[in-house]
Order: structure tokens, then C-alpha cells, then sequence
């Protein structure tokens, strides 16, 4: 965790130094998340949360750019039963990440279209179901490789519109049932995020 806030300093220093620059450009995001997770039984993105944080965008082209993020974004899962019905089912997965995205883009007019791979480290974990917390003897891993694809719509000069879809490349943990095949080896997050972009500075007039 400390090796993450000192490298979201030195970015952040480093950025705010690289906006004298034209090619560079320093912002913040904010939004919403939806997630499931694959393998839990669940299906849904009926689990919400907060995705935000900073990120740094360099144009090499000129329709070229990539970008780096540094973001807080929670995951997870939950699902709600039907006690009118007699289905007294709950489930509940919670888990915070500080994500760092790396996303290579192409813009055309005004839409910006994006792909690239993301790390992400677990800051805390939580499971409850209908009859409390859960204390499972399958732990989630501390890392996690994921991969993202989205697009963003330029709403006014310096804010952004944008969704994406993340999924995770490497398993976040086991199955329950320690069952594993080389194609699925485990539970995996599923991501969709819609957040606000505003980028600090002069924007280009868009093509």
C-alpha cells in the first residue's frame, strides 16, 4: 500500500510538471461501477460502487494517445433473494482496489476509443450471506490482472463521458470447491464502469 501512495505522488508530481508540455495532459475521473463475478454462482452486474483517481494522457500521434491511471474502484458481487416467495437468499462480495490501468487510444471526432491491460492490488475484502459474515478458507489474491476495453464521448472542451468493460485475465481466487481447469481456473471479475473525465488545460479542437 505505501509503495502505491508514494508512486501516486511521484506521478502526480511528475504530471503537473509534464502539463507545460503540449503532448501532455493531467485529469481526474469519477463514476460508477457495476461488477459480478464469474464463478460464484451470481450472475448480475447488480453490485455497485465507487470508481475514481487521476490519470496522465500523452499524445504521440494525431490520432494516437495512451493513457495512465491511478484509481480507486470497488468490485465485487451481491445478489438479493425473493423472501416474498420464500427465496430468503443473500449474497454479498465487497472488494476495493487501487487500479493501474495502461490504455492505448484512438481518437476520431469526438469519441475515443480504448484498450490496454490493468493492475490492480486488494486493499480489503468482505463476504456475508443470509446469516452473516463469511469467513471463507479460499483467500482472494493480493494482485490482480485484468483487461480493459472502452470508449468516451466529449461532452464539452474538457470533460468526457466514458464506459468500459474490465474483466479479470487471471483468476482473483480458487473455486470454493478447489476444482480447477486450465480454461477456468477460477473466479474472475467482471467489470463495467461509467465515469466523468475532466482533463486539466487546453484541449484540442477534435477532427
Amino acid at each position: 500500500m505505501k509503495k502505491f501512495i508514494f508512486i501516486l505522488l511521484a506521478i502526480t508530481a511528475v504530471t503537473f510538471n509534464s502539463t507545460a508540455q503540449d503532448r501532455f495532459r493531467v485529469g481526474l475521473k469519477a463514476g460508477l461501477s457495476t461488477s459480478q463475478v464469474e464463478g460464484d454462482t451470481y450472475g448480475g452486474f447488480h453490485k455497485a460502487g465507487a470508481a475514481g483517481g487521476i490519470f496522465v494522457n500523452a499524445k504521440f500521434k494525431e490520432k494516437w494517445s495512451a493513457q495512465m491511471e491511478i484509481i480507486f474502484i470497488q468490485k465485487g458481487s451481491k445478489f438479493v433473494g425473493d423472501p416474498e416467495n420464500g427465496d430468503g437468499r443473500y449474497y454479498y462480495m465487497g472488494l476495493n482496489y487501487i487500479e493501474v490501468p495502461v490504455l492505448f487510444q484512438y481518437h476520431q471526432k469526438k469519441f475515443t476509443f480504448e484498450i490496454g491491460p490493468a493492475f490492480g492490488y486488494l486493499i480489503s475484502s468482505q463476504e456475508f450471506n443470509q446469516d452473516g459474515e463469511i469467513y471463507m478458507p479460499v483467500p482472494f489474491h493480493s494482485t490482480e490482472f485484468s483487461g480493459d476495453i472502452g470508449v468516451s464521448f466529449q461532452l464539452f472542451k474538457n470533460l468526457s463521458l466514458n464506459w468500459r468493460y474490465s474483466n479479470s485475465l487471471l483468476p482473483i481466487r480458487s473455486f470454493r470447491s478447489g476444482q480447477s481447469r486450465w480454461y477456468n481456473p477460477g473466479q474472475r471479475n467482471n467489470v463495467l464502469a461509467f465515469t466523468l473525465f475532466y482533463q486539466f488545460g487546453g484541449n484540442e479542437k477534435s477532427e
